[in-house]
C-alpha cells in the first residue's frame, strides 16, 4: 500500500521541536521578571530606608555595610556555585568559626600571621573537601551530609575553646580584618574580588557553562562528556576555601576566636543565595544576582538599626522575605515551563501541517 502527499513527494519524519539555547533559558525563559525583579526590589527597598533616614546612602554607611557583609558574602558567592551545581551545605557556620579558631591558635602560639591565615584558608578546603567526598564520592544527601559534618566541627571548635575565647595580641594579626585603604576596607577589597571572578568564571568560562549544565541536568551532561561528580565536587572545595577566607577575616578584625563565632551566619549566606534567584533545583543563577540579594539582606539589617526598630524583629522579615522569594522563584518557574511547553506544541503542530505526508511503501 502506497500513501503519497498532497504533491505526490516524499517526505522526511516531522522535526523534533527545538530545544532551547542554554539551561537558563529553559528553566526560566528568558523571564524579564524573574532577571530584574529583584534588583526592582532592591531599589524599592533602599527607597523606602532612605526616605526614613537620609544617611542610609551616605558614602561611610556603604563602605561599612561593606566591611560589615564581606564574611556572609564571600561564602554566598561560593554557595551560590555550589547551589547552581545542584548541591548544598549546611556545615558553613561551624567550618567558619574552627576556621577562625584555627587562624587563632596558629597566631597565638607565635607562628607569625601568615603561617595562621594560611591554616586558616588550608582548614577551609579541608572542610570542602570533605563534604564534596560524601556528597558526590559516597552519594549521601547533602543536607544530610553537610548537617553531619556542621555537628562534628562543632564538636572540635567546642574541644579547641575549652576557654571560651581565644585572644590573639599579635601586632599585625587585626591587619587585614580592621585595616582598609584610601577608605576601603581590606575586607571590602576582598567581598569585591570575589564578586567579579566569580561572576566572570561562570559566565565567561568552560568551567562556569560545564557547572550549569551539570546542575540543569545531570544525566545529559554525564552524557556529553562531563565529569559530573568531578564538577560539583568541585564547588564544595571552592565554598571551603571562601570559608577559610571569611573565617581569618572575622578572626582578624575580632583578634580573638570562640567555638560559636556567628552561629546564624549560615541562614544569612542562604538567605542572599535565595534572594538572588539562585534555583535550589540547581542549574540556574548569577552572582551578579546573589550581589543584589547580599545588597538587600544588608539594607535590610542597617535599616532596623537606622530606623531604630526592634532587631528582634529581623529574623522574622528576613524568614518573610526568603519565602517570598522561594515562592516566586516557583512561579517564575512554572510559568516559565507552560510557556516553553506551549511554544513547543505549537511549533510541532506547525510543523505537521505544513509538511507533506511521508511516502510509506510496504
Amino acid at each position: 500500500m502506497t500513501v503519497t502527499g498532497e504533491q505526490g513527494g516524499r517526505m522526511a519524519a516531522p522535526a523534533r521541536p527545538p530545544k532551547p539555547s542554554g539551561w537558563l533559558k529553559a528553566r526560566y525563559g528568558g523571564s524579564f521578571f524573574y532577571s530584574y525583579g529583584i534588583a526592582f526590589a532592591l531599589i524599592v527597598l533602599v527607597a523606602l530606608v532612605t526616605i526614613g533616614d537620609p544617611s542610609f546612602l551616605s558614602i561611610s554607611n556603604i563602605l561599612n555595610m561593606l566591611g560589615q557583609w564581606a564574611p556572609a558574602g564571600i561564602m554566598a558567592v561560593a554557595m551560590t556555585y555550589v547551589v547552581i551545581g545542584r548541591g548544598f551545605d549546611l556545615s558553613i557556620a561551624s567550618g567558619f568559626s574552627l576556621c577562625a579558631i584555627v587562624a587563632a591558635i596558629v597566631a597565638a602560639e607565635g607562628y607569625g600571621t601568615e603561617l595562621a591565615f594560611l591554616a586558616a584558608i588550608a582548614t577551609g578546603v579541608a572542610i570542602g573537601v570533605v563534604n564534596g567526598l560524601l556528597v558526590c564520592g559516597l552519594g549521601i544527601n547533602p543536607f544530610i551530609a553537610t548537617v553531619g559534618t556542621g555537628f562534628v566541627l562543632l564538636g572540635f571548635n567546642i574541644i579547641l575553646t575549652p576557654n571560651a575565647y581565644i585572644t590573639v595580641e599579635q601586632e599585625g594579626f587585626d591587619v587585614l580584618g580592621s585595616g582598609g585603604w584610601m577608605g576601603l576596607s581590606f575586607k571590602a577589597m576582598i567581598l569585591i574580588a570575589f564578586l567579579v571572578v566569580g561572576e566572570f568564571v561562570l559566565q565567561k568560562t568552560r568551567y562556569g557553562q560545564a557547572l550549569y549544565a551539570a546542575g540543569g541536568n545531570p544525566e545529559a551532561a554525564r552524557l556529553s562528556g562531563l565529569r559530573v561528580r568531578l564538577l560539583t565536587g568541585s564547588t564544595y572545595v571552592f565554598l571551603g576555601f571562601a570559608t577559610g577566607i571569611a573565617g581569618l577575616l572575622a578572626a582578624s578584625q575580632l583578634a580573638s576566636a570562640q567555638a560559636r563565632m556567628e552561629p546564624t551566619i549560615v541562614f544569612d549566606v542562604i538567605a542572599v543565595v535565595v534572594l538572588g534567584g539562585t534555583s535550589l533545583a540547581g542549574g540556574s543563577g548569577a552572582i551578579w544576582r546573589t550581589a543584589v540579594g547580599l545588597a538587600i539582606i544588608a539594607t535590610i539589617s542597617n535599616g532596623f538599626t537606622l530606623l531604630g526598630l526592634s532587631p528582634f524583629y529581623q529574623s522574622i522579615v528576613k524568614g518573610t522575605v526568603i519565602l517570598l522569594a522561594v515562592a516566586l522563584e516557583g512561579w517564575a518557574r512554572r510559568l516559565s515551563v507552560a510557556s516553553l511547553t506551549k511554544r513547543a506544541a505549537g511549533e510541532t503542530s506547525a510543523a505537521s501541517q505544513t509538511s507533506p505526508t511521508r511516502e510509506i511503501t510496504q
